[in-house]
């Protein structure tokens, strides 16, 4: 017989197949297992967090990862992986895939520490939060399979976006990581507005990279002209 005063573990924190989980609700609870999970020594495996949710695992892991860029700096290597890891996601949400599955890697990810805890936390929150101003409707957009799909796919771009290098600008994550956010929130909710909310950020990520580019090339040419007209 288990001892009830030992600490939760990883194995008993995390929600059973079993239990009814509503797609949003399962997301929620979830957040909290693993924050509690996170406050142990040992944590819990990104790879554990997602095995009990089905499909939602899809979105689970976009909206956790999707958090650390809401921020105005770059995280260097882990955009690049997060990134491909977002891509794989989505290719496996727009392929009908019933549960996620995970590069050994990546599961092995050990949410623990007062970083993760933080991040959880604030993931947790924006939920919540966002959760007041989301509702059933435009459920053509992201129920089915065919909801589904889309939703994938813009998992899929937004991490596509992730990884274009833009010289550590201020904000080149965070665009592409609020359009993932928001496709995932948009399926757990079966909210396509949330889904339309996503492709806005999308275009303004474009629309900021274009600009960037711009500026880049402009600032360069000018540079150019500048150094030209000076030693002639």
């Amino acid at each position: 017989m288990e001892d009830a005063t030992l600490p939760p573990t990883a194995a008993n924190l995390l929600p059973t197949p079993e239990q009814d989980l509503s797609r949003l609700d399962g997301t929620l609870k979830a957040l909290s297992h693993c924050i509690h999970a996170a406050e142990t020594k040992e944590g819990i495996t990104l790879g554990d967090a997602v095995d009990s949710l089905g499909t939602s695992g899809f979105c689970f892991v976009s909206l956790l990862l999707a958090t650390l860029f809401i921020q105005p700096i770059s995280l260097g290597p882990l955009t690049m992986a997060s990134g491909g890891l977002f891509m794989v996601v989505g290719w496996q949400m727009a392929r009908g895939r019933s549960h996620i599955e995970l590069p050994a890697k990546f599961r092995a990810w050990h949410l623990r520490g007062k970083g993760w805890i933080k991040v959880l936390k604030l993931c947790q929150r924006l939920l919540v939060w966002l959760a007041k101003f989301t509702k059933a409707r435009m459920a053509n957009w992201v129920d089915g399979s065919r909801g589904t799909r889309n939703v994938g796919w813009l998992i899929f771009i937004g991490g596509l976006l992730l990884t274009i290098p833009c010289a550590n600008l201020p904000f080149n994550n965070t665009l592409p990581a609020l359009m993932i956010f928001f496709a995932a929130l948009s399926w757990l909710e079966r909210d396509g507005l949330m889904a339309v909310v996503s492709i806005v950020w999308g275009c303004l990520t474009l629309v900021y990279f274009a600009m960037a580019f711009f500026l880049i090339f402009w600032a360069g040419s000018s540079a150019w002209e500048w150094a030209n007209g000076w030693f002639a």
